[in-house]
């Protein structure tokens, strides 16, 4: 194939900003200049660009020679009023042998190229199985790659697509089918008003014909991105970074990986709720959840009421516990904090009135007579301790912390209790029901983590103290709370029996995990009462190297505690559970990566076998 053409005159106008949309860059290097070095070194010799928008900038970014090809240009100056069909139907004289015909916006490796070039049929489509978030033409085809249907953007239901491909937009058409089906029907397209439509039409216009109809080859193993929105943008620089440059981004991301091709065991919920028919209530009345407006606090607290069995004016409704924290960070005054522990109540406190109350390895335990005196004579308004522990998975016995908020009572200190994982614990531990006899224990809570729901943002605090619940309340927008969060908390105490299902389940999943992992030499496991299990590792590995190996190789994803206030943290490792199936698969993983450098013991030589040895 000695021959490209590559459209390139679109606006690019939901990239945002001016540039060219084919020259926007991927990881550094513009989609345009990509894909033409792959070209070159798939062989091509020749490419026609179709240029439109801002095209003296094209012009001038690739020149008249490019990696050894040849470059010439077709200008569309009707580019803002018409699609692609007419960019190509501008080229059309250079349809006159075999031919990559390549989209601007496509960023892929160079395999495709190849895969392409070795399928001899007429017209050959590179295509990928059809995921969910794929926009564009999908096809139906045969095991053997002829393609049976199109399924253009208009044919498209939600729902139908499962099971189909999608179409990459890179495709090879060859001189017979070019110049007996092909370009006469593209000039029928255009003849008959078809200025705005894709060529993709045309394609499917001879899909039927068993002679000249369209095969495709599935290249769903190789890298591409197809660029049309700055999300795309993101995707395309994740899908083709290094293991470096995709955890950095995760990293930045926070959030949103399940849009990416990798298990994730950093991000912690409950896999088994909400369950489905919970979840149809919400769908149904989606779309008045999504255009009114939600209820204030008042309203909010009362339905969170039978939820957490306190009364509505001990409660403050929040957008995820990270809002609460933030808000406790400004309110309490100076905190003593035992770490490790969640990295959040760090950051929102100032260091001038943080004091750090180390809990000591390799147990992690929480001794409270020794932790109260260090709040003693820290002159602390507030103490902050998180139960179960995030990273370390330990809870505090309940009758430790009632202990505690006795002692601290006495010096007027209120004890601040993080219970976002308390429901995984294999008994009750919650300090929730004893908030009349402690008024100054103050709970903080994501529901987001044990009712699977992270991307409601839900959180709560609870407390007897209802000057200080009324000092965060008052920190609270008036809507806070969005109406799809709010539609859940109204139908949350109907579906308790399959939530405390689903904890269980999750309990079961992680005592299962917990004992894989125990069987990996070299790995101290810690006990857990939550839906995570922190492990430490053998001496010669380091929490962040094994992070990089696990995803690198394997693409999954853990976090290590490298970061946290703890001694030797890049030692250790905090590991999600999921389901079983998934569990097993990074056990078997973590157990390849650390046998690496497993020291093997020296053998032990019989008398006869030193004799001979010697």
């Amino acid at each position: 194939m000695t021959k490209a053409v590559v459209l390139a005159a679109g606006l690019g106008t939901r990239l945002g900003g001016d540039r060219p949309k084919p020259l926007t860059p991927v990881l550094g290097i513009p989609i345009l200049h990509r894909s033409l070095t792959n070209l070159a070194r798939a062989g091509v010799q020749e490419v026609v660009i179709v240029i439109g928008h801002r095209a003296a900038e094209v012009v001038a970014s690739v020149g008249d020679r490019f990696s050894g090809m040849r470059i010439s240009y077709v200008r569309s100056e009707r580019y803002e009023q018409t699609n692609n069909a007419y960019s190509l139907w501008l080229a059309r004289g250079h349809l006159n042998q075999d031919v990559f015909l390549v989209e601007g916006d496509v960023v892929y490796d160079e395999d495709i190229l190849h895969l392409l070039a070795a399928d001899r049929r007429p017209a050959v489509a590179a295509v990928a199985p059809w995921r969910r978030g794929m926009n564009g033409t999908a096809i139906e085809m045969t095991p053997n790659g002829r393609v049976t249907r199109m399924l253009l953007g208009g044919e498209q239901r939600t729902g139908t697509l499962h099971g189909t491909y999608k179409t990459i937009n890179i495709t090879v058409l060859r001189t017979r089918y070019l110049r007996e089906t092909f370009v006469p029907t593209l000039n029928r397209l255009i003849a008959n008003g078809g200025e705005n439509a894709y060529y993709e039409a045309v394609l499917a216009a001879n899909v039927a014909d068993p002679v000249a109809g369209l095969a495709a080859v599935d290249c769903g193993a190789v890298r591409w991105y197809e660029i049309d929105d700055l999300s795309d943008l993101t995707a395309a620089n994740f899908v083709f970074g290094t293991a470096e440059d995709q955890l950095a981004l995760l990293d930045d991301l926070h959030g949103g990986f399940w849009r990416h091709d990798f298990a994730d065991h950093c991000l912690l919920y409950n896999l088994y709720f909400p369950p489905a028919p919970m979840l149809e209530e919400l769908v149904a009345d989606f779309r008045d959840t999504l255009v009114h407006y939600p209820v204030g606090h008042g309203v909010l607290q009362q339905l969170l009421s039978p939820v957490v069995r306190q009364p509505a004016d001990r409660l403050v409704v929040a957008n995820g516990a990270s809002e609460l924290i933030k808000i406790l960070g400004r309110v309490l005054g100076r905190v003593a904090l035992a770490v490790p522990g969640f990295n959040e109540y760090e950051a929102v406190v100032d260091e001038a009135k943080l004091h750090r109350i180390t809990l000591r390895a390799p147990d992690f335990v929480l001794d409270v007579d020794d932790f109260f005196g260090q709040v003693h004579g820290a002159r602390v308004h507030a103490v902050v301790i998180t139960s179960p522990n995030n990273p370390t998975a330990r809870a505090v016995h309940r009758g430790d912390l009632l202990r505690l908020a006795g002692l601290l009572a006495t010096i007027g200190v209120t004890l601040v209790v993080d219970e976002s994982f308390i429901e995984f614990g294999d008994i009750d531990q919650s300090v929730e029901p004893d908030l009349d006899d402690h008024p100054n224990i103050v709970v903080v809570k994501s529901m987001s983590k044990v009712y699977g729901v992270g991307g409601l943002r839900l959180g709560y605090l609870a407390g007897a103290d209802l000057d200080l619940v009324s000092r965060v309340r008052a920190q609270l927008p008036i809507w806070n709370v969005n109406g799809i969060a709010e539609a859940f908390l109204r139908i949350l105490p109907r579906f308790r029996r399959e939530f405390d299902a689903s904890c269980a389940r999750v309990r079961a999943d992680r005592d299962s995990f917990a004992e894989a992992l125990s069987r990996i030499p070299g790995l101290e496991v810690l006990p857990s009462n939550a839906n995570f299990i922190m492990v430490r590792l053998p001496a010669l590995w380091s929490g962040p190297e094994v992070v990089t190996h696990l995803f690198a190789r394997h693409r999954i994803l853990v976090k290590h505690c490298a970061g946290k206030s703890m001694v030797d943290g890049h030692r250790y490792l905090r590991l999600g559970c999921r389901r079983r199936d998934e569990n097993d698969r990074l056990v078997d993983a973590l157990a390849v990566l650390l046998d690496e450098r497993t020291p093997r013991p020296e053998p032990v030589l019989s008398g006869a076998d030193e004799r001979a040895a010697s």
